[in-house]
């Protein structure tokens, strides 16, 4: 749609504040704007739509009221996402909203609230400055209310404005069609979050308002928007919100009148009759849809917040929503899921009123944990939700196909499929599988841990029990649904549903979520060092540095989870607490708590007292742990101490002393063979340093040979090492597993340094490189003696200090480096000319530069001491430095001394104090760091020497290659497989894994449970729970000042209702005293006042019991169906033929119908009238009334129910009595085992409902009469020709429960539908005639839908049908 003024508004003098803006034609489509709005303004669609309606010119509000009502409007658009729609202006209600959403904002950093303001062109002041054919970027508005005049100015508060255009100039409301049609049209938008698809709700706010505000009300009431009413805020709002508690009939043009005449003082000399009439009408329209209407009472309980009241606004009018079965209560919860509101779900929808299955609140909890909604999580599993049922193999599926395209896990998971689909060459992107995510899951929690999820064989289907491929929830059906209907041997659960679902968030950093499944799941404490290392693994990639510190945060919290429920655990009992260290968990890939907890470099948790307990017990194998260390020695010496009482066994089979078992426990033990292996070790390199300085052979002597034996023996345990795999994770895992620590980098460096060595020794020629290899091979052997201190709680951090300082050095050595060989080649060039020894070149550069830091100047560098004989003039002697540049007469050097001797002085300046005393102060950072968690470090530490000898031959090198034998046979020939002591590794029976497992979920509880009293203690927290109580009393306290406040005004009414009663009761008594002659014929006094009456509707809140309307009503509605013809208004008080009303003037109407062959003629002429036959059969046509003969006025029959504001037939075929049949066919609703099913004690009924085409709601399977038919032929439509006859029987063996008049909204005064109502029932489920009524239906049109239905007051129906099923249903006495 061309326009010239689009783009940016910037409001001068009121700081940096954008908006959006563009001049739209009045006749533009919706759909256009609303796609410049989401597409080109950039805003998401809302969750709801709030619509403020309201006085246009300024008024005054209570500041309370005021506050409550900025407070709550903003609060609902921002915990909703809703957008604010108003008139735009700078003046009235527009103005308070704009203020409101500026003063939010203010206090809070908030993203901006859509707040759009649709105003009329031709009345904005200063709209000049906004026309702009290229665009406005930005247009400059000044906002000049002194000078506007009858114009208006755009609200600066506003974010984006659409100004409407008809031409026009001065005149307002020319944007109200556009507005509403921009409302209903976004209404009918439907909006798809976290897997919940809703159509967008609409409220409409009202403040205060006029003319213009009441016809704005009763357009959204009769499009069944629901409003909310502000009461107190004046004028309009205030005349419907002190009417809106009485009964229909009492709102009559006096009392209306009489509330005019005090809202509107200033303008009421402006209300004719006929405006007062047309008032009248429409508020009692407005009343009567109670359903629709809300009234927002300061004060009122319950109804504290203008947020609360607009919401409840929603779910009261969706509640009393016509609907089939439950899908009213699904749409509620459906719209608080959406809203994030889960207050008003737990106050509105979770109530009594309605009972849910668990099964039912399966689709919101997937979307809520796709919208990452703790809250609602939290409501729905304590309302039964069991995720063992929730989570299937699709709900997996569904859920990481719906993953946040942002998630660092989203794009790892994309990489498998795009690397999937490279493999298989195929042309489309694979579906999101579980062995997909299992892949990258085993990528993060490594590959000790088996996959997750099986990879589906290609013989056999995937295991997703239903195909899902566009999973989505809406109002009218919910497709998710169906994941959750379960047949038998169909629906594929896994493992561990909770396992699966706690990955699913915590892979998304979902923190509180993640919570909230945890606490669910039994194996919490390997659950809990899982999601460490995956968070952990997660934010060593994640780009973004907040969201890495959120991961690593989140995984610190798990690991003290873990720490907790283990510290509880160990409490209890240390044994079975320590079997949860070694236990296989099968659900986590069937590794263990203790691999999980180092695989994550939980250092905290493995340094916990328990586990350290657990390792030492492991250390010393069978023995007692409180065994002195020079014991061991001691038996290690002489064996034969092993048999005596110096060392203590744990287990009581190993007590006695001639046990031979004794003696391999002994030996067995990883101490023994830590200290054993050493005592070889220092052994070895003895023996090594012997032969390397004394005895040393051109041929190797007996010594030396046993030195190659002894590193044949370190050589094939390292072999072994690489090669032993007892969890089958494969070599090549195996080598990087072995390769990633030091100390077996150091081995095998050692290891070929000394092949090398002896290569070269071999070869006689190379004798001495050989020595000298094998020397540089003995100080790595030398070095790989640190490791053995680790054992040393004293020693161990201190080598960990070395290493982390090694890495200082190597960072420190490339600054260095910078200075040094700028100055040595600065140096160099200034002193010596074209040196071209390369060794010279690299002494003068490096080395002795290298060599100045500590000290060593070179002594010709200033010149003085300068001697020629130390150096070579030319260059030529190989053993000395060339000399500087010298002149030729008296060899005296020429080079400038005062710039080498700057350079030399900088040089130092730099190195030896800066560079030097920066390396000290990150040596003493490094120390310190590590010296703070050295208990810690080196508890962490300990575990990897004590896994080494645990698993490690008991024999020492070189005896170690009878243990490497003994293996080679038990593997190669026996072929039997490794093996894995149970000490680390502990596979346990299901019974006794399932006992421990709900020990330990048992355990879990409690610590949550400390933890929240922890919590309670806390003093920030205690001054939280005060600040809210102390907020609480003071509401309390308001409300009950209110409260009171309303009850005096209650009792002084009824005072006064008793005063008059009391007066009326005197009055009569004197009339019959005077009656009787007992007075003087005087004029009585007045003696009461009738104001009570008149204020019986103010400060009560009282809902009313309203009966049945005495006077049509559907017949009254303003705009007539299927036409543009407006009803004059009529009133309740106006509606008999007996009541004067002067001013009624109805328009005529008669529609032709060219498909009726007969109907009366379409102009009311006077001549074609009276040949019309009232009150009698007119021809085929039936003219009598089952009311009796109605009259006649002007040759047009008058309705017998009074008036209805139209004139003529409308679009019924007949003046007079249009007569109809309405079968309500029934049977009732049973159980699958054939007993019929109750409701608050009385049976349920099943009715047979239709659906014709071109319309949205259901209705009775009947209709007008032809004349001359006994059936109608929408009843013919649904059922055979062969059937006609055998209905017909029915409907004479059935009961009539009405005939006469029907409120219908197709009546007028001179035409109108009479109906006869016949219940027929069948009362046996195996009844005959049903059965073949069953058979009979049929659809002559595609678009009919036939079906039974559930009787229920809420069904989709007819108003009028209502009525009938109401009637039948009681003639039944069944539940309606």
């Amino acid at each position: 749609m061309p326009t010239d003024a689009f783009g940016d508004i910037h409001f001068t003098g009121l700081g940096q504040k954008m908006g959006k803006y563009v001049r739209v034609s009045s006749d533009t489509p919706p759909r256009v704007i609303y796609h410049l709005m989401t597409q080109h303004w950039g805003l998401d669609a809302p969750n709801l739509l709030i619509s403020v309606t309201g006085g246009a010119k300024n008024f005054i509000m209570k500041p309370r009221l005021k506050n409550i009502f900025r407070q709550g409007l903003v609060k609902v658009a921002q915990t909703t996402g809703a957008w604010i729609i108003t008139g735009g202006s700078h003046a009235g209600v527009m103005k308070q909203v704009g203020e409101a959403v500026r003063d939010f904002l203010l206090s809070c950093s908030c993203k901006e609230i859509v707040t759009i303001g649709i105003a009329t062109w031709g009345t904005v002041y200063n709209r000049d400055s906004l026309i702009c054919p290229m665009g406005g970027f930005p247009a400059e508005y000044l906002l000049d209310e002194e000078n506007q005049g009858s114009l208006s100015c755009l609200d600066s508060n506003h974010s984006h404005f659409i100004l409407v255009d008809d031409g026009t100039h001065g005149r307002y409301g020319v944007e109200i069609p556009l507005r509403t049609r921009l409302e209903k049209f976004i209404s009918e938008q439907t909006k798809v979050k976290g897997g919940v698809a809703i159509k967008i709700p609409i409220v409409c706010v009202v403040l205060e308002g006029g003319p213009g505000t009441l016809d704005t009300i009763y357009n959204a009431i009769t499009n069944g928007t629901p409003c909310v009413v502000v009461e107190g805020s004046g004028r309009v709002a205030d005349v419907i919100a002190q009417v809106a508690n009485l009964p229909v009939p009492k709102i009559t043009m006096a009392l209306v009148q009489q509330k005019l005449s005090v809202l509107f003082r200033d303008t009421y000399e402006l209300f004719t009759e006929g405006k007062l009439v047309e008032w009248t009408k429409k508020i009692q329209d407005i009343v009567r849809s109670r359903q629709l209407l809300t009234i927002f009472r300061e004060g009122k309980y319950g109804q504290q917040d203008v947020d609360v009241a607009i919401l409840q606004a929603l779910l009261k009018a969706s509640r009393n929503q016509d609907h089939f079965g439950h899908e009213n209560w699904d749409h509620q919860l459906k719209l608080a899921v959406a809203w994030n509101r889960v207050d008003i779900a737990r106050s509105e929808i979770f109530t009594d009123d309605h009972k849910w299955k668990p099964t039912d609140l399966h689709p919101v909890m997937a979307a809520a944990l796709i919208s990452n909604k703790p809250e609602f999580v939290k409501l729905f599993l304590e309302q039964g939700v069991r995720l063992k049922d929730f989570v299937t193999w699709d709900t997996l599926v569904y859920l990481y196909d719906n993953m946040a395209p942002s998630c660092l896990f989203h794009s790892k998971l994309q990489k498998v499929l795009l690397e999937e689909r490279d493999h298989t060459a195929g042309p489309k992107m694979p579906r999101v599988q579980l062995h997909h995510v299992s892949q990258v899951l085993r990528e993060l929690l490594g590959c000790s841990t088996q996959p997750l999820y099986p990879r589906p064989k290609h013989t056999e289907r995937p295991r997703l029990a239903v195909p899902v491929p566009h999973i989505k929830l809406n109002v009218q059906g919910s497709s998710l649904r169906s994941l959750y209907k379960r047949s038998a041997g169909r629906v594929t659960f896994t493992m561990d549903p909770i396992r699966d679902l706690l990955i699913w968030a915590v892979v998304q950093n979902h923190k509180e979520l993640a919570e909230i499944i945890w606490a669910q799941s039994q194996d919490c404490m390997a659950a809990a060092l899982a999601c460490s290392k995956i968070l952990k693994e997660l934010a060593r990639e994640e780009e973004d540095t907040d969201t890495t510190d959120d991961m690593l945060a989140l995984a610190e919290q798990f690991e003290h989870k873990a720490i907790g429920v283990f510290t509880d655990c160990y409490r209890k009992d240390e044994e079975r607490a320590q079997k949860l260290l070694t236990r296989v968990s099968e659900a986590w890939g069937k590794t263990t708590c203790l691999q999980l907890a180092l695989e994550a470099k939980n250092m905290n948790f493995v340094s916990h007292g328990g586990v350290q307990a657990f390792l030492t017990k492991v250390w010393w194998g069978k023995m007692c742990v409180d065994n002195g260390l020079w014991r061991v020695i001691a038996c290690m010496l002489f064996f034969p101490l092993v048999y005596t009482s110096l060392i203590t066994f744990r287990e009581k089979k190993l007590q006695p002393v001639g046990c031979l078992t004794r003696l391999r426990a002994f030996f067995t033990a990883p101490v023994v063979i830590f200290l054993m292996n050493i005592l070889s070790y220092f052994t070895f390199l003895l023996l090594f340093a012997y032969v390397l300085m004394v005895d040393f052979q051109p041929s190797p002597s007996c010594w030396e040979y046993l030195i190659y034996f002894w590193l044949f023996s370190l050589v094939c345990e390292e072999t072994r090492q690489l090669l032993y795999d007892p969890d089958g994770l494969g070599i090549v895992k195996m080598a990087s597993l072995y390769f990633k620590d030091f100390w077996n980098k150091l081995d095998i460096c050692a290891i070929l340094v000394f092949m090398a060595g002896l290569t070269c020794r071999l070869i006689p020629s190379t004798l001495y490189p050989g020595r000298i290899i094998l020397s540089l091979a003995f100080i790595i052997f030398c070095l790989r003696l640190m490791h053995i201190f680790t054992v040393s709680k004293t020693l161990g951090p201190k080598i960990i200090i070395v290493k982390r300082m090694l890495k200082d050095v190597f960072f420190f050595l490339f600054l260095l480096a910078v200075w040094v060989v700028s100055f040595g080649v600065a140096k160099q060039a200034i002193l010596i000319h074209n040196e071209e020894r390369v060794e010279w070149l690299f002494r003068g550069v490096v080395y002795h530069s290298y060599l100045t830091i500590f000290g060593q100047i070179p002594s010709y560098i200033d010149g003085v001491n300068f001697n020629i004989d130390q150096c070579s003039p030319n260059g030529t002697d190989p053993y000395k430095p060339k000399c500087p540049e010298t002149n030729e007469d008296n060899k005296k050097p020429i080079f400038p001394e005062w710039l080498t001797v700057i350079l030399l002085c900088l040089y130092l300046l730099f190195t030896n104090i800066l560079l030097l005393n920066l390396l000290i102060a990150m040596f003493n950072y490094t120390f310190q760091q590590v010296q703070e968690h050295t208990d810690q470090i080196w508890k962490f530490q300990r575990h990897d020497l004590i896994e080494e000898y645990h698993g490690r031959p008991p024999a020492p090198p070189p005896f170690i290659l009878l243990n490497h034998l003994q293996a080679l046979v038990r593997r190669g020939l026996l072929r039997r497989p490794a093996t894995r002591h149970r000490q680390l590794k502990e596979k346990l029976e299901k019974n006794e894994e399932a006992a421990l497992l709900s020990w330990e979920m048992y355990l879990k509880e409690n610590y949550l449970q400390h933890r929240q009293s922890q919590e309670k203690q806390n003093t920030e927290q205690k001054i939280r729970d005060i600040a809210q109580r102390v907020d609480v009393l003071a509401e309390l306290l308001d409300l009950d000042r209110v409260k009171r406040t309303g009850l005096v005004e209650q009792r002084l009414v009824s005072l006064e209702e008793q005063a008059h009663h009391g007066a009326q009761a005197l009055r009569w008594i004197m009339r019959a005293l005077q009656g009787n002659g007992f007075s003087s014929g005087e004029d009585m006094p007045p003696l009461g006042s009738s104001k009570a009456s008149e204020m019986k509707d103010i400060g009560l809140e009282r809902k009313p019991e309203e009966s049945h309307p005495p006077y049509h009503v559907l017949a009254r509605n303003l705009l007539y169906p299927g036409s543009h013809t407006l009803r004059f208004p009529v009133p309740d008080e106006k509606v008999p033929w007996e009541v004067e009303f002067p001013v009624y003037d109805p328009p005529a109407y008669s529609a032709e119908h060219k498909d009726m062959a007969v109907q009366d003629p379409f102009s009311p002429s006077l001549e074609s009238l009276l040949k019309i036959n009232y009150n009698t059969m007119d021809g085929l046509i039936d003219r009598q009334s089952f009311h009796g003969l109605y009259a006649v006025q002007d040759g047009l029959p008058l309705n017998p129910m009074g008036r209805t504001g139209l004139r003529g037939r409308g679009r019924l075929h007949c003046f007079g009595p249009n007569h109809a049949l309405h079968p309500i066919v029934t049977r009732w609703r049973r159980n699958l085992d054939g007993s019929i099913i109750r409701k608050t004690l009385k049976k349920m009924l099943e009715v047979l409902v239709a659906q014709y085409p071109l319309s949205d709601v259901w209705a009775l399977p009947g209709g007008s009469l032809e004349p001359g038919e006994t059936l109608p032929l929408k009843l013919k439509w649904i059922l055979r020709r062969e059937f006609w006859p055998q209905f017909q029987n029915l409907l004479k063996q059935g009961t009539e429960v009405h005939k006469g008049y029907l409120d219908d909204p197709r009546n007028t005064d001179n035409a109108w539908v009479e109906t006869v109502a016949v219940s027929v029932h069948f009362d046996s489920q195996n009844d005959v005639e049903m059965k073949r009524l069953n058979s009979f239906l049929q659809g002559c049109d595609p678009e009919l839908c036939i079906r039974w239905q559930v009787l229920d007051k809420r069904m989709p129906l007819h108003a009028n049908h209502k009525e009938l099923l109401h009637k039948a249903s009681t003639l039944l006495g069944a539940y309606y």
